[in-house]
C-alpha cells in the first residue's frame, strides 16, 4: 500500500492577528471566533508523480539553494576554498537526503511547495492560508531528484561553488532566475534553451576528455638520431623505435654519425659493435667514459 502524504498544522509559519478571527456564535448560541483553514486540493500529479510539478519549480530552486548553502557554510573553512571532491562531496549528502518536512500548502487560492526553507511571510498570506501542509516522502525525494539536476545538469558543481564565492560565502535566489531559469523575472521570460543550460556541462566535460586522453598517452613527433618520427608517452619518454631509429639515436648519444652503427656489417662486427656500446651505456650510467669504438 502506498502513503500518498500526511497533513500537518503548520502553527509556525503564520501568526494570526485578532482581526484574522471572524466573531459568531455556536450551535448552542455560545460568543465564539472562527477562522477558516483551507488544506491544498492535492492532484493526481501531486500525489501519484514522480517528478517535481512544473508549477512547484521556482520554490523548489530556491529550497535547494537554501540547503544546499546552509552546508557550505557549516563547511567552508575560512583560510582556504573547498577542494573539487569536498564540494562535491556536499553536493551529493545534501541532494541525498537534505530535503526532510516538504509538502504542499493552500496559500492565497493555489498550492504551494512548502518547508523549512521556504517560509513565508503572515503579510503575504489571506488568514488561515499555509495553515496545513499535505507532505510525505514524495516530496523528499523529488526535491533530492530536483536538486541533482540543477547541481550537476543545468548549472555544474563548479559553477555553483564559484557562485557561492564570489557572493562572500552565500548561495542567492540569483542562480534560480539567471542560470537555472527555474524562476521567471517576469511575465514574458522563457526558460532556458535545454541546449543553452548544457552548454557548461558539455564544456567541462570535452575538457576533462581531453585532459584524461593527454594523461593517458602524448603522440608527439620527435627527432631522435635519424629524424625519425617517434611516439611518446605521458611522461616524455620515448615509448617505442625500431632498431635503426634506436641505434641512430645511439650513435648521436655516443657522438657518433648515425651511419656507423646502421651500416651494414658482419655477424661478427655487429657482435664488438653491440659490446662496445654496451660499455658506454654502462660507463655513462656510472659517469665515466672509458670506451671508444
Amino acid at each position: 500500500m502506498r502513503t500518498v502524504g500526511t497533513a500537518a498544522v503548520l502553527l509556525g509559519y503564520g501568526v494570526f492577528a485578532a482581526d484574522d478571527w471572524v466573531k459568531g456564535k455556536d450551535e448552542q448560541g455560545r460568543a465564539v471566533q472562527k477562522m477558516e483553514i483551507k488544506a491544498p486540493a492535492m492532484t493526481e500529479e501531486d500525489q501519484y508523480g514522480y517528478q517535481m510539478p512544473e508549477r512547484y519549480r521556482c520554490n523548489s530552486c530556491k529550497a535547494v539553494i537554501f540547503h544546499l548553502n546552509e552546508a557550505l557554510q557549516k563547511r567552508q573553512p575560512k583560510s582556504r576554498r573547498l577542494q573539487s571532491w569536498e564540494y562535491t562531496e556536499i553536493f551529493d549528502e545534501t541532494c541525498s537526503s537534505g530535503f526532510k518536512g516538504y509538502g504542499v500548502s493552500w496559500v492565497n487560492e493555489e498550492n504551494t511547495l512548502s518547508g523549512p526553507g521556504l517560509r513565508m511571510e503572515s503579510t503575504d498570506m489571506a488568514p488561515g492560508m499555509g495553515a496545513i501542509q499535505m507532505g510525505g516522502d514524495s516530496w523528499d525525494k523529488r526535491l533530492s531528484e530536483f536538486c541533482r539536476k540543477l547541481v550537476y545538469d543545468k548549472v555544474g558543481e563548479e559553477e555553483v561553488y564559484e557562485h557561492f564565492r564570489a557572493s562572500g560565502n552565500q548561495l542567492t535566489h540569483e542562480l534560480c532566475f539567471e542560470e537555472s531559469r527555474d524562476c521567471q523575472t517576469g511575465p514574458q521570460a522563457l526558460p532556458k534553451p535545454e541546449a543553452a543550460r548544457k552548454t557548461k556541462k558539455e564544456k567541462k566535460e570535452k575538457k576533462e576528455k581531453k585532459e584524461n586522453k593527454e594523461k593517458k598517452e602524448k603522440k608527439a613527433k620527435v627527432v631522435w638520431g635519424g629524424a625519425t618520427t617517434a611516439t611518446v608517452d605521458s611522461k616524455g619518454d620515448v615509448a617505442a623505435v625500431d632498431v635503426d631509429t634506436f641505434l641512430a639515436g645511439l650513435a648521436k648519444e655516443h657522438g657518433k654519425a648515425p651511419e656507423e652503427y646502421t651500416r651494414k656489417r658482419s655477424q661478427k662486427d655487429w657482435e664488438q659493435l653491440f659490446v662496445a656500446a654496451a660499455g658506454r651505456i654502462f660507463s655513462a650510467e656510472a659517469g665515466k667514459d672509458v670506451l671508444t669504438v
